[in-house]
């Protein structure tokens, strides 16, 4: 037999010569058996060199003269098109052998009574004898000229390359070093793995003919299996997922079925529709399975009583793999209970975002504080976690994952209500960002700790009054107005006016927003403005009240539009007052 071009190009098809025990192992899985034995050993000759011999075993099927003359020995015969329960489709598994460069390939098989032996020339000339001892299914022996550091070369090779591609064999595949290093006894080593991948929230999904596990990882590996051999393995998604590669960024996953198949070359998967299929059960399987055990996690996290170093760790590390799921994902997480307020009880993103569309902000914060415990028995409730800006932090992840949720909530309702108007005045997902992101704040940046005054001298509390009167006469939404020192910080600094739900030791710096809820105001009593509007009072009550109440929506820009009215009432005031 004469060497071809064309048994040349499948000879040096693969990435590596070793590859060819890929091609033996498959081979032998197809055959039936329940093992395959690699095995190697050296045998010194004169000199330097020596033979070294790699040796596979199986106890499959075998073959008889038919099929070592219409397979074996003819390129492109093969039985398994069509069947699924064949890996191998084109006839060359064995022809790979021939990219080591041997010196002779020596097969013993036998099948039906009938035992052969075929040896293979350098030259890839063949000669066939008939054995009268009997062999039990298929064994291969490659001869090849080196000395021992090639032989020692060759046997981590060989070890490696049989890892790479058989690890998840449905047959066992078992390896050994017949003339090992220094006069150590050899050992038997299984190839065999369990077939799992390393990270967060393992999962395991089985369908009929196809097996998926998954896991959260920030290094993500990638395979295809057919059988449990290797089909396609590689670190980088596009070369494996195409356009689907984002998804998966986050994701490690290996994925074993019947139905898929490699390229001639043998470097990927084959993209068809059994491709597509078994891709679209992997899709099911980490919006559905394994987002379910991420959650699960963050759940059983969020309640626990109390955290150390090791439960903050943990929920930042799943919180993370959170923020880098779809929308479609944080939709399914909105009503779980997966964030924690810094006081230790539960909350929903669905609650966070309601409360943002409430008050038009959020407070976070790393630590549990006398602010925060303060603000918890008034029934405010801070956040455990940090905005998302600024400098780094771990837990501005808890942030990120709100912003990702919330404004693809308020994107679509923007699309759903007034997408044309909505479009005119320049609203955009990023500008709902930035809004988003303004409005998360530390409880120290809003809060501020007040006396309260239970008594007050006659000109303040007749201005105060009077100022309340007139907020109430156009309806501006604060139930009460009161007074307060605010402590620990100099009249310069602090503001005129604090804010919060009800009158208490704490109460918020007034911000420029629309107030979803009534609430009720207290006047620095030590402001200069203040005693500026005492100072009026006492030549114009109705005109200091005016411009105290004014000064109070000023600050907070909410209703300037009632101006008019505010006038009216103060005139009407100083109408009242008169004598």
């Amino acid at each position: 037999m004469q060497e071809s071009g064309i048994v040349e190009n499948l000879v040096t098809q693969f990435s590596s010569a070793l590859d060819c025990f890929r091609e033996l192992v498959q081979n032998s899985i197809d055959a039936g058996s329940p093992q395959v034995e690699i095995w190697m050993e050296y045998e010194q000759g004169e000199g330097h060199e020596g033979v070294i011999a790699i040796h596979v075993d199986d106890f499959g099927e075998g073959m008889d003269e038919a099929i070592i003359d219409g397979q074996l020995t003819k390129l492109f015969a093969s039985t398994k098109e069509n069947d699924l329960t064949k890996i191998g489709k084109f006839g060359i598994g064995f022809v790979s052998v021939f990219a080591l460069r041997p010196k002779g390939v020596l097969v013993h098989t036998g099948r039906g009574g009938e035992y052969w032996e075929i040896f293979f020339h350098e030259d890839r000339s063949f000669s066939k004898t008939r054995l009268e001892l009997p062999v039990e299914g298929t064994q291969i022996t490659l001869f090849l000229a080196g000395d021992y550091h090639r032989y020692r070369e060759l046997v981590g090779g060989v070890r490696d390359t049989l890892r790479h591609w058989c690890s998840h064999s449905e047959t066992e595949v078992t390896f050994e070093d017949r003339s090992p290093l220094d006069d150590d006894l050899s050992q038997l080593e299984q190839i065999n793995e369990a077939f799992t991948v390393p990270g967060e929230c393992v999962t395991r999904v089985v369908h009929q003919g196809t097996e998926i596990v998954l896991a959260y990882t920030p290094e993500p590996l990638y395979g295809f299996y057919n059988r449990g051999l290797t089909l396609a393995f590689t670190r980088h998604g596009e070369d494996a997922l195409f356009e689907r590669h984002r998804r998966y960024a986050h994701i490690a996953f290996k994925l074993k079925s019947r139905y898929l198949e490699h390229t001639l070359s043998r470097e990927t998967v084959m993209r068809d529709a059994n491709y597509e299929k078994a891709i679209q059960l992997m899709d099911a399987a980490a919006g559905g399975e394994l987002l379910e055990a991420l959650l699960g996690q963050l759940e059983a996290l969020i309640q626990q009583p109390s955290w150390g170093q090791g439960e903050i760790n943990a929920y930042v590390r799943l919180m993370q793999f959170l923020a880098m799921e779809p929308v479609s994902s944080l939709e399914v997480a909105s009503t779980r209970r997966i964030l924690r307020l810094v006081d230790g009880r539960p909350m929903t993103l669905e609650r966070m975002l309601e409360l943002w569309e409430r008050d038009d902000r959020l407070l976070l914060a790393a630590e549990r504080t006398a602010l925060t415990d303060s603000l918890a028995s008034e029934q405010i409730p801070v956040i455990y976690g940090l905005a998302p800006r600024g400098p780094e932090s771990m837990l501005r992840v808890v942030g990120q994952v709100f912003v990702r949720h919330a404004s693809h909530v308020l994107g679509a309702s923007i699309k759903q209500h007034a997408l044309g108007v909505l479009r005119w005045m320049g609203v955009s997902v990023m500008k709902i960002e930035s809004r988003l992101m303004e409005g998360m704040l530390h409880p120290d940046q809003v809060y501020l700790p007040v006396e309260l005054d239970d008594t007050v001298e006659a000109p303040m509390r007749e201005l105060v009054e009077a100022a309340s009167q007139l907020l109430h006469k156009v309806d501006a939404g604060y139930r009460e107005l009161g007074t307060c020192r605010v402590v620990s910080l100099s009249s310069e600094e602090a503001p005129l006016f604090v804010v919060a739900p009800k009158l208490a030791r704490h109460m918020a710096r007034p911000t420029q927003v629309k107030q979803k809820r009534r609430m009720e105001a207290a006047v620095n009593r030590d402001h200069r403005q203040l005693k500026a509007l005492l100072a009026l009072h006492q030549r114009s009550p109705s005109m200091a009240a005016y411009c105290l109440a004014k000064a109070l929506l000023l600050d907070q820009d909410r209703l300037i539009e009632r101006d008019t009215q505010l006038m009216q009432h103060a005139w009407q005031l100083a109408g009242d007052a008169a004598p």
